[in-house]
Parts: C-alpha cells; sequence; structure tokens
C-alpha cells in the first residue's frame, strides 16, 4: 500500500497521521507532502510587481520551505517506527486540496490522509476545505480524521 499523508505541522495533520499509523498495516511506501499556499513576492505591489526586494522574497521563501520541513517531520515523528525508513518527505507550492490530488493522481498512491477542522457548512462555502477537496477528487480513498469541537 502505498499512502499520501498531507501535513500542515498542526496538530491536527500530526493526529491524522498518527492515525494512519494505527489503522494501516504494513505499507510499501509513505509520502509526507507539505503544500506552501503563499507564494513569497507575491502580494500587492499592481502592474510594477511586488513590493519586496529579492532578498525579502528570498526570505520568505526559505521561511515557507522550513515552515514545511518542520510540518513533514511532525508527522513522520509519530508514524509507526516500521514506517519511518519508507518516508518520502515532498514539498510543493500550490493549494493543498488540488495540490494532494494532483500528486495522488501522478504518483499511484492507494490512500490519502487528511485532517479535517470540522468547519460547519457555511464556513467550508466561504472558506473552503481541503478534506472536503480530496474527498471529492481524489483517485483514491481518503482517511480524514477530525478535529474534536
Amino acid at each position: 500500500m502505498k499512502v499520501l499523508i498531507g501535513s500542515d505541522g498542526s496538530d491536527l495533520s500530526i493526529r491524522a497521521a498518527q492515525r494512519a499509523g494505527a489503522l494501516f498495516g504494513a505499507v510499501e511506501s509513505v509520502t509526507v507532502l507539505a503544500v506552501i499556499t503563499s507564494t513569497p513576492g507575491d502580494d500587492a505591489g499592481g502592474i510594477e510587481g511586488s513590493t519586496e526586494t529579492p532578498e525579502e522574497v528570498e526570505a520568505d521563501l526559505a521561511t515557507e520551505e522550513s515552515s514545511a520541513r518542520g510540518a513533514i517531520d511532525a508527522a513522520t515523528a509519530v508514524l509507526p517506527d516500521a514506517w519511518k525508513p519508507l518516508v518520502k518527505p515532498r514539498i510543493e507550492a500550490g493549494d493543498a486540496g488540488p495540490m494532494l490530488v494532483w500528486v495522488a493522481e501522478q504518483e499511484g498512491f492507494d490512500a490519502i490522509v487528511v485532517g479535517s477542522h470540522g468547519k460547519g457548512r457555511l464556513k467550508r462555502l466561504v472558506l473552503g476545505s481541503v478534506s472536503e477537496h480530496v474527498v471529492h477528487h481524489a483517485p483514491c480513498p481518503v482517511l480524514v480524521v477530525r478535529g474534536s469541537d
């Protein structure tokens, strides 16, 4: 079984990774994916371009990548010991929901694991939901671990 785990470093995404380890048995491979959702330098600079200097953009990107690595490390730490040597860390940039689905399609995963904050219907309509997008578009089964309200 090939498992894709989405992690943003939150307690909920870490709990989702831990739950996957408890529910799934032996796995062939595990990819822990962190998605950078903000684009450094893509601020409201207008037609003139970014208001940040190239150095500021580079520093912002380094911060985003460091945060993504931290999210991957946090999820990996709670996985079963037998899984840890199989973990492939992956960082992508874009919208988290569509990126999880795209990676799952490209790599042929057997399951996707994500956390869900359990937002109400109105909040999902306004803010969107990563887990809802993944459930509706994934090419494979999805384990959604809900947060406590």
